[in-house]
C-alpha cells in the first residue's frame, strides 16, 4: 500500500511537472526586462518596489495591492482633470538610462511574448487587444473592465502590471502636463 501511493505521488509530480506551463505575466519581467537590464546593473524588480513605495507615499496609491491601481486608473478614466503629484517613473526607468540596444532588445523581447500570449490564450488576446484599439483610447472604461475581468489577484499584483500601470500614470504626472491617454507623436 505505502508503495502504491509513493508511485501514484511521483506519477501526480511527473504528470503535473510534463504539462505545458500557461503564461504568466510576470514572464516577461523575467524574460525580458531581467534578462537585459541586468546587463546593465538595473534591477527593474528593486526599481518597481521603490518606485511603489514613492507612490504609496506619497498617496497616489492607498497601498500596493492591485486593487488601488485599478482605482488611480478608474480616477484617470472618469475625471480628465486628474493629475498624479509624485515624481514620474521615467526619472527611475531604465528604459531612458540603457543603451538604445538594449531597450529595443527589451521592446521585441516584450512584444513576441505578448503576441505569444494572446495565440495561446483569449484572456491575454482580449485584455492585450483593448489596450491596443482605438475605442479604448476613447473609451478608458473598456481597458479598466477587460481587467477586472480577466485578470486575477496574483495578475493584478505582478510586476509587469505595476509597470505597465507607472506609464500610464505617467501619461497623467502634473510634471508633464499631458492629459491624453494617447501616445503623443513626434516629428523629429
Amino acid at each position: 500500500m505505502k508503495n502504491k501511493v509513493l508511485y501514484i505521488c511521483i506519477l501526480v509530480f511527473f504528470n503535473s511537472s510534463c504539462k505545458k506551463q500557461t503564461f504568466q505575466v510576470d514572464d516577461i519581467i523575467v524574460q525580458c526586462y531581467d534578462s537585459k537590464y541586468q546587463e546593465e546593473g538595473y534591477d527593474i524588480k528593486t526599481i518597481i518596489e521603490d518606485y511603489e513605495k514613492l507612490l504609496v507615499k506619497d498617496g497616489v496609491l492607498k497601498d500596493d495591492s492591485g486593487k488601488s491601481y485599478l482605482q488611480v486608473y478608474q480616477k484617470i478614466a472618469s475625471d480628465k482633470d486628474f493629475r498624479i503629484k509624485s515624481t514620474t517613473f521615467q526619472e527611475f526607468d531604465p528604459w531612458n538610462k540603457a543603451d538604445k540596444q538594449i531597450a529595443m532588445a527589451v521592446f521585441m523581447c516584450e512584444y513576441d511574448m505578448i503576441e505569444s500570449a494572446k495565440e495561446k490564450d483569449p484572456k491575454w488576446l482580449r485584455i492585450f487587444s483593448n489596450y491596443e484599439s482605438p475605442e479604448s483610447v476613447e473609451n478608458p472604461d473598456l481597458i479598466y473592465q477587460a481587467m477586472v475581468e480577466s485578470l486575477s489577484e496574483n495578475e493584478l499584483n505582478s510586476y509587469y502590471f505595476r509597470l505597465k500601470m507607472f506609464h500610464l500614470f505617467d501619461m497623467v504626472n502634473s510634471k508633464w502636463g499631458n492629459r491624453s491617454l494617447k501616445p503623443s507623436v513626434t516629428t523629429e
